[in-house]
């Protein structure tokens, strides 16, 4: 690979402990969320997943809209992260995304989905081993 890119961040405590720049500066405090014991003080990292999930595939899909000619906006896309327990009893991760694309003909949107997914760095890093559902949903529904 050829890399256009490379973020190099180190954490100190896992996850309840500091995420940090490269060159030493704090980048962000962790922390466990209420739901699994800890002050929910910090981000957590399915809130980080989520948000590089939400940002992926939503430049995935800008990406495809313009090779079509078609403007997304406005571009929403709600991302959710569970963390549970798989088949085997090991932690498992399952993400689902949600594109607000209600302006747009349904056969496009699904169209853009679709292209979005095979696009989507991210999908593409989890395909095989994370459940990921994408759904087309209306404004009113989120």
């Amino acid at each position: 690979m050829d890399a256009l890119y490379t973020a190099t961040v180190e954490v100190r405590g896992g996850r309840g402990g500091q995420a940090i720049e490269a060159g030493g500066a704090p980048l962000l405090t962790l922390d466990f969320p209420l739901e699994l014991g800890g002050r929910g003080a910090g981000t957590n990292p399915e809130q980080l997943l989520a948000a590089a999930f939400g940002a992926s595939f939503g430049s995935a899909l800008d990406f495809e809209a313009r090779q079509i000619g078609c403007v997304l906006e406005p571009l929403r896309v709600t991302a959710i992260v569970s963390l549970g327990h798989g088949d085997d009893g090991s932690y498992a991760i399952a993400v689902e995304l949600h594109c607000h694309l209600a302006f747009l003909p349904r056969e496009t949107a699904e169209r853009l989905l679709h292209a979005a997914r095979e696009a989507c760095p991210c999908c593409r890093m989890v395909r095989g081993n994370v459940e990921l559902a994408i759904v087309l949903a209306g404004a009113e529904e989120l």
